[in-house]
Formats: C-alpha cells, structure tokens, sequence
C-alpha cells in the first residue's frame, strides 16, 4: 500500500469513527514520517480500545482495584468491571473524545467512583440496581460543550458513587495542569521567604 492510499485509509477509519482525531492526526504525521507503523495500522484497521461499541476499553478490577487519573483521553465506549474490588475514574483531567460517553458497569461485589468536573453530566437511567446502592449527585443534563457519561449495566451487590471533585482533588488537578513549572517557583518562593526570616 502507497502512502496516498494509506492517508485515504486512515482518513475512511476516522469517517467511520474508529480512530477519533487527535489519533488520526498523530498517525499522518507519521505516515509523513515515513513510519512504517502507520502503514501496518492503515492496512490492517488497526484502532485503540474504546473507540468501537463492539471493542470498549475495559477496566477490570477483579482482586485488585483498578483506577485512572490524571491526564488521560476517554473513548466513547468504557466497560468498567467491578468484580471483587474497586474501580475509581478520575476525570477531572481526561480529555473527553466524544460528547456522549457510554459506560458498561458491570458490578459484582465491587464498588466504582466516578469523580467528573464541573459541567459535566451522569445519565443513569439505564443503569440496573441490585443490592448495591446508585448516588449520582451530578445533573443528567451538561453544560454547553460538555460531555454526557450514559451509564448501563447492573450493579448487582456493588456501590455506584458519581460526584464532583472535592477541593482537595482540585487543587492537585489545577497543580498537575500548571505543570512542575509552577510548582518549582513556588518551592523556591518558600525556600527564600525562610532564608530571609534567618537572617
């Protein structure tokens, strides 16, 4: 496959929504680039997790809890598994791919956490409970620009916690954006003040 029918196939990818365009852009770049990789994706469909309904990406917790945080790119399809342990998503710094994200729960005895900035919005209407309990304390409707996470699946004996970030989790979310820049300027605006009380 020539380079020109491989950006018309990853291009096609994108169309049908296998690649989401962040990812598209990266992998013509890199066809440019003359990497192979690109090629072999372009060739074979080659696309992430998450981002066909039939290939979510799954975040399975079944001894161990599982969680993500920090800066992270959300597909539109999730499957969160809480079989015997827990399942914390952070997403106060992820990067929604599409407006509209559906999560698949699959509760067992865990429990899952949701932790979403504001504007956000938690659909759960097609969520089933068990034993468990369901407390969404974010609107069902987001604010202009926002995503939506359209919740499904069961919760059997598990727990279900969506909420906004506490001020704490805030704080650290507006640290990590600043980036260790700041942080190192204020370390060393501390580091001076204590010189100067010593004299």
């Amino acid at each position: 496959m020539d380079r020109d029918a491989a950006r018309a196939r990853l291009r096609s990818l994108a169309e049908q929504g296998l690649i989401d365009p962040a990812n598209l852009d990266a992998q013509l770049a890199a066809l440019d680039a003359g990497d192979t990789s690109a090629l072999v994706m372009a060739q074979q469909g080659y696309a992430l997790a998450g981002y066909r309904e039939d290939d979510p990406l799954v975040i399975s917790a079944g001894w161990s809890n599982q969680s993500r945080d920090g800066n992270w790119v959300v597909p539109p399809y999730l499957d969160v598994q809480a079989k015997a342990a827990n399942v914390r998503l952070n997403f106060l710094q992820a990067q929604a791919s599409a407006p509209l994200i559906q999560v698949e729960i699959s509760g067992a005895m865990g429990n899952v956490k949701l932790i979403v900035p504001d504007g956000w919005a938690v659909n759960a209407d097609r969520l089933r409970g068990g034993m468990g309990s369901a407390k969404i304390r974010v609107p069902n409707q987001p604010a202009p620009g926002c995503p939506v996470l359209l919740l499904r699946g069961s919760l059997a004996m598990g727990n279900l916690k969506v909420r906004y970030g506490t001020r704490g989790e805030l704080r650290r979310s507006q640290r990590a954006l600043r980036g260790s820049a700041a942080l190192s300027e204020r370390a060393l605006a501390r580091q001076q003040r204590r010189l100067d009380r010593r004299g």
